[in-house]
C-alpha cells in the first residue's frame, strides 16, 4: 500500500509542508503545480490517490479530477480523487459526485486517513478490474473454441462449419454425397412475442432433442440461432439427399407438439437441402451453406421441402 503512487496537485504559491508531514509514510508522492503537466503524467504512471487544490489556476480541481477520471478510462484503472481547499464545498461536491471521492477544506492531518481510505479502495478496485479483464479474456478464449450451443447442447455454427469442412475433404477422398439440411422454426418469433423468450428456447431445446433421435449416430445436428438448425451428412451417393430420404425428419418435427410451461406447443417448420458430390472437384462450405439457406427462404414461403444439388444426380 505504502508503494502505490499518489498524486498532490496544488496552486504554484502553494506550502507543500503540510502534505510532506501527512503523507510522510507513503514512498511515492508526486507533487505538481501545474494541471496540465500534472494529466501528462498520469497518462503515462497512474496514481492510485490524487489529492488536488480546489483551484489550480489553469485549471479548477474538478475540472482537473474530471480529466484524471478520462484518463482512467482510457487505461481501465481508478484513481481515488480528494478534493482540498475552502472552495470544496457541499454544493461542489454533489455537482461532481461522480468525479469526487472525497473533499477537506484544509491540507492537514487528515490527509493521513483520506491517504489510507483511498490506497485500500483503489487497490481493491484496480486488482478487481485486473480479473474482471482476465476473465473476458478467458471467456473470449472459450467461446471462440466452444463447440456446443449452450441453449440446446448440440452442436452451435462453428461446429457446423468444422464439420461440413471434414465431411467434403471425406468425400473427395471416398466418394459420396455430402449434404447441409437445414431446419427453421418459422414460429420461433411469434412464440417469442405472444409468450415469452423461456417458452420459445424451450420449444427449441425439445425440437433439438427430438432431431436427435431422427438423425444417424454419425450425423452432426447443429444449432445456429432463432430458431434455426443445420444437419450435415454424409452419404453413399446424392440419390439418398432427396426430399424422400429426409421426409421421416421432417414429419417427425412439425407432426408433433413439444411440452413447454405454456402447455404443447407446435413447431412450425421449414426445411432445405443442399447436396453434392466431389466428382467434378468438391464443393465449398460457403456453396452447401448459401444454397440451403437460399433454399430455407423457398421452402418457408412454399412450405415445402427445397432441395438443391450443386452436382446433378449420376
Amino acid at each position: 500500500m505504502f508503494d502505490h503512487q499518489i498524486i498532490i496537485i496544488l496552486r504554484p504559491d502553494s506550502d507543500r509542508a503540510p502534505y510532506e508531514t501527512a503523507l510522510s509514510k507513503f514512498r511515492q508522492l508526486k507533487f505538481s503545480t501545474s494541471a496540465a503537466d500534472a494529466l501528462q503524467f498520469l497518462e503515462q504512471s497512474p496514481a492510485y490517490v490524487a489529492f488536488i487544490e480546489a483551484d489550480c489556476e489553469d485549471m479548477t480541481g474538478v475540472e482537473i479530477a474530471e480529466a484524471i477520471r478520462d484518463i482512467n478510462d482510457d487505461n481501465d484503472h481508478f484513481t481515488y480523487i480528494c478534493l482540498v481547499g475552502d472552495e470544496s464545498t457541499e454544493s461542489l461536491i454533489q455537482s461532481a459526485v461522480d468525479t469526487i471521492d472525497a473533499s477537506v477544506p484544509v491540507a492537514n492531518e487528515t490527509l493521513t486517513a483520506f491517504a489510507f481510505a483511498g490506497n485500500r479502495i483503489s487497490n481493491k478496485i484496480n486488482t478487481l478490474t485486473g480479473l474482471n479483464g482476465e476473465l473476458q479474456r478467458i471467456n473470449l478464449q472459450m467461446q471462440k473454441g466452444q463447440l456446443l450451443d449452450p441453449l440446446t447442447g448440440v452442436g452451435n455454427r462453428k461446429l457446423a462449419e468444422q464439420s461440413l469442412d471434414s465431411s467434403i475433404r471425406q468425400i473427395e477422398s471416398r466418394g459420396g454425397a455430402v449434404c447441409v439440411v437445414m431446419i427453421a422454426v418459422t414460429n420461433f418469433d411469434e412464440l417469442s412475442q405472444s409468450h415469452d423468450q423461456r417458452i420459445a428456447d424451450e420449444l427449441i431445446v425439445a425440437v433439438a432433442e427430438k432431431i436427435n433421435r431422427l438423425v444417424r449416430p454419425l450425423d452432426i445436428v447443429t444449432y445456429f440461432e432463432n430458431g434455426q438448425f443445420a444437419l450435415i451428412l454424409v452419404q453413399p451417393s446424392i440419390e439418398h439427399c432427396t426430399a424422400e430420404c429426409y421426409q421421416r425428419i421432417y414429419d417427425g418435427v412439425r407432426l408433433k407438439s413439444f411440452p413447454t410451461a405454456a402447455g404443447f406447443l407446435p413447431a412450425n417448420i421449414a426445411m432445405s437441402i443442399c447436396a453434392s458430390h466431389a466428382l467434378n472437384g468438391p464443393p465449398s462450405t460457403t456453396q452447401l451453406f448459401d444454397g440451403s439457406a437460399e433454399g430455407l427462404k423457398e421452402a418457408k414461403a412454399n412450405n415445402k421441402v427445397v432441395v438443391n444439388h450443386l452436382t446433378p444426380i449420376e
